[in-house]
Parts: C-alpha cells; structure tokens; sequence
C-alpha cells in the first residue's frame, strides 16, 4: 500500500448516478465515445481512464456518482456541441495499489486496502479512482488497474 497525492489533472469526462449492478452499461462504451470525442476536437490524449466513484459502498444496489474521465489537454476553443465536458480533477490524496489481471480481482484489492486502512486508522473519504493502465479484453490476465482509494489528509 502505498500513500500518495494525485495533482490535478485536466480531463473529458462523462458523469452519471449508477450502481455496481449498472456498471456494464458503461464499459467500453464509455471510453470508446471519450476518445473519439478528443479526437474530434483534437485534444492530446495524456493519460488512460479513470473511473472515480463517489459514494459507491461495494453493495450492488447502491446508487452512486460515476464519473468517467480521459486526461486530455485544453481545446484550443471552448467545448460545444459535445455530450461531454471538462475539468480540472481536484489534487487527491490516497493509498494505491496495481492489480495484476483480471477485473474480478478487484473486490479483494479493495478489502485488503480497506482492512489495511482501518488498522493504520486512516479515514477514508469515500471517493475511489481506478485506472485502467492497460486494458485486454481478450486476455483479462494482462490488465494492470490502478486502485486508489481517496484518504483525509
């Protein structure tokens, strides 16, 4: 587990109020509109995807704020007629961790991290990022995801 603070980053993004029984109704549909929207507009693309959950509890009905983000430099001209927006990322203090593989690893990550929290009596502020480093569809045990959960500082 490792503690560190996140800059802020510019980002297109997409925000919607889901739960985790929802989620599918935004993978790779999501991204894949992200990315040809930063091209359109012809924004750099800077960094992966990130999921940033607020509110989400690890129960399947829960409904939470998602925000799906592309880190992408500023547009030469203001952004219209897109489905998206963009923003600043606040500076964001957590504990991080990679997993290795495949996605259904992701509830123990975040029950080891949570655990590890709670014995070090570090308080959580209920914002979660995950970072999609790489993506394999075909080959799940080749994802690398970044799991960051948000702490007080």
């Amino acid at each position: 587990m490792q503690t560190k603070t996140i800059q802020p980053i510019h980002v297109l993004y997409f925000e919607t109020e889901t739960s985790l029984n929802e989620l599918m109704d935004y993978v790779r549909i999501v991204a894949h509109r992200l990315y040809r929207e930063a091209i359109r507009k012809e924004m750099e693309i800077t960094g992966p995807i990130y999921w940033i959950y607020n509110g989400a509890d690890g129960k399947p009905e829960t409904r939470f704020h998602l925000t799906i983000a592309l880190p992408v430099t500023a547009p030469e001209t203001p952004l219209t007629d897109s489905e998206f927006k963009l923003k600043y990322l606040e500076p964001f203090h957590c504990v991080a961790v990679q997993l290795y593989g495949s996605w259904a690893g992701l509830g123990k990550i975040y029950g080891e991290l949570i655990s590890e929290l709670m014995s070090n009596k570090l308080v959580m502020t209920g914002q979660n990022r995950e970072i999609y480093l790489n993506m394999d569809f075909q080959n799940p045990e080749n994802n690398i995801t970044e799991v960051q959960i948000g702490i007080l500082n």
